[in-house]
Formats: C-alpha cells, structure tokens, sequence
C-alpha cells in the first residue's frame, strides 16, 4: 500500500538524474547552435572578460551615499545635461585641485 522510503529515494533520485540528464542535452544543443557575436568581438581566447569600448583602460571606482545625495547628483547632471559619470569626473577634479594635485580629467 505504502511505498517504502527506499523505493521513495530511488524514485528522487532518478527523476533528479532525469533532469540533469535534461539540462545537459539542453547545455549541449545551445552550444552547438552558431555564434551571431561579430568577428571583431570574439575574444581572443585568453580567460580575460569582454569590456565595453567605452570602459576599456579605465577602472571602477564605487561610493555608498544617502538615497539624498544620489538624487541630488542625478538630476543636477540630467538638469545640466550630463551623465552621472562626467559630473562625478568633475568632482574628483574639482577635488584633486582643493588637495594640490593636477586634474587628470575622465
């Protein structure tokens, strides 16, 4: 009437195989589909990411700020119609000026 809970873990277990079973198929023919990447954006086989154009020889910097001063930058650079970036530039200039040393721009 009941199963056991041997037959129970046999079952899990194979419906679980199954579905690896599955996804790997599935892995497999999503792999075998043609790259529609452009010639001169395929990487060049070094385990390096892909970067933008934009942001090749540039580095991140990040800041946690109040959700105020996050507006605050956000709409004055759209009111001036900057990005975010380009003001935040500004500022670093403007602040490596106060501090003596040379801006260096973006």
């Amino acid at each position: 009437m009941y199963a056991s809970s041997h037959e129970i873990i046999t079952k899990a277990e194979n419906w679980r195989m199954s579905r690896k079973g599955s996804l790997l198929s599935l892995r497999d023919r999503v792999s075998a589909t043609p790259s529609t990447v452009p010639v001169s954006e395929e990487r060049d086989g070094s385990d390096s990411k892909w970067v933008a154009p934009s942001r090749q020889g540039k580095k991140a910097m990040t800041g946690y700020f109040s959700p105020e001063m996050s507006f605050a930058m956000h709409m004055t650079a759209r009111k001036h119609g900057m990005s975010l970036q380009d003001a935040m530039a500004d500022a670093f200039n403007d602040w490596l000026r106060k501090m003596g040393e040379s801006p260096v721009g973006k």
